[in-house]
């Protein structure tokens, strides 16, 4: 949000907005003071709010979509704070998430108050009360009041609320929140976000819509948050293979009955696979992959592709998303045709390791294979084992489909629908390979 800090908080002392305030050359002090009083008179609400320079339009879109980040980022971890005090409420995460509510509840009140015709000065903000309450009726009234309470328990979107200056830059985050909604409240329900909490004390006081938001629905908490993907007309399913259900797991596994002779787990960290790509210690270490890259992607069905994988947060070239988790099968494991992994040992070209992820693996399974990949597949050293990552080979913005390259051998008696220029399908199609 900082870029584009003169287009959210850019009032002066008097409440205007200082792009707009004239200049005290061109105006007489007492022409000035008469424009403000004016001003004042005026209820100000969204329409009276110019649009934003022309020249914005790349910033503002760009600050939208980062505003949605935000709200994801948030709701993911309100979510994981109201699962540890369940276990231990500790005083610090209390504190957080008491305040979370607390002022999601203030927002909300003034909503309801707006809506219901009972706006007094208890609700007044400074400067301009109208604009704040106009604009909390219109994203109850466009998106309802589920993905209402839900966005209030996100400080980014609280701040947006407040801190917005222009009224277009409000129609724009309103309709970036509506094209996804879909996905927002897929996102909180899987997680268990309580969002309910916040409408309850309302229920029987005939809120217009409210009680059509609060009824009953299907329960997505009680399993991992990726065994759920958002299927076609705002439905969702379970992930299968072979009419068995997928499931996930944080780390591979190793069952020594899948082999035949060796005992010990192949992947486990040798002298030969040097140092910790994390802590760069050359002997075993505790060290351990953040999860945290899982927790803001989402499980999308394709109409190509099938089931790929949707960014929620921008990811920079670099970054680690993951390990490739699987059963950890013999190196001529063949069972598993679509999503197993071949791994070899760092350094070597040496397969050591066959990362079969068809029935137990992780998000990483989903991701869609493009000519034109964001990702790749990288052998590291982590902790006390080797395993695969995924780790992304140029920025990937928030909201785009995860890509991978499989590898040309994969395509051998498959054809390639990823649509790209340098498709390798397209290459075998057209007779003849690039000519680069």
């Amino acid at each position: 949000m900082t870029e584009l800090l003169p287009l959210i908080t850019a009032f002066d002392d008097d409440g205007m907005p200082i792009d707009l305030k004239r200049k005290g050359d061109d105006s007489s002090g007492e022409e000035n003071q008469h424009l403000r009083k004016k001003k004042q008179k005026k209820n100000t609400t969204d329409e009276d709010n110019p649009s934003y320079p022309p020249e914005a339009d790349e910033k503002v879109s760009k600050l939208v979509s980062n505003i949605l980040v935000s709200i994801y980022f948030d709701v993911n971890y309100v979510s994981i704070i109201h699962n540890v005090i369940k276990w231990s409420p500790m005083p610090s995460t209390l504190t957080y998430y008491r305040l979370q509510y607390r002022e999601g509840t203030t927002l909300l009140d003034k909503a309801v108050a707006k809506i219901l015709h009972l706006v007094g000065d208890q609700y007044a903000e400074p400067r301009e009360p109208t604009r704040l309450l106009s604009r909390l009726e219109r994203f109850v009234n466009e998106l309802g009041w589920k993905i209402f309470a839900i966005c209030l328990l996100s400080e980014g979107f609280r701040r947006a609320c407040r801190e917005t200056v222009y009224g277009t830059i409000w129609s724009a985050l309103i309709a970036k929140v509506k094209e996804n909604s879909w996905s927002l409240e897929v996102y909180a329900r899987s997680r268990n976000l309580d969002w309910r909490g916040l409408l309850l004390k309302f229920a029987h006081i005939g809120v217009p819509g409210l009680s059509n938001d609060l009824k009953p629905a299907r329960k997505m908490w009680d399993k991992h948050p990726h065994h759920t993907v958002q299927d076609f007309g705002n439905k969702v399913k379970r992930a299968r293979y072979e009419e068995k259900a997928q499931v996930h797991i944080d780390q591979s596994t190793f069952d020594p009955h899948k082999w035949d002779e060796m005992k010990e787990d192949p992947t486990l960290r040798k002298a030969q696979d040097g140092q910790c790509s994390l802590c760069f210690s050359k002997k075993n270490c505790r060290c351990t992959l953040d999860p945290w890259a899982g927790s803001l992607v989402e499980l999308v069905q394709r109409p190509i592709t099938g089931v790929g994988v949707r960014a929620l947060t921008n990811f920079k070239k670099g970054d680690i998303l993951g390990q490739f988790a699987g059963e950890i099968c013999p190196p001529d494991y063949a069972e598993d045709k679509v999503y197993s992994l071949a791994q070899t040992a760092k350094g070597n070209p040496t397969i050591i390791a066959t990362i079969s992820p068809r029935q137990f693996g992780n998000w990483t399974r989903y991701i869609a294979h493009s000519c034109k990949a964001s990702t790749w597949f990288f052998s590291r050293t982590v902790g006390d084992r080797t395993m695969v990552t995924v780790e992304a080979i140029r920025d990937i913005a928030a909201f785009e489909d995860i890509t991978v390259d499989y590898g040309e051998g994969y395509w051998i008696g498959r054809e390639c629908m990823c649509g790209e220029a340098c498709c390798v399908s397209k290459d075998k199609t057209e007779g003849g390979s690039s000519t680069d």
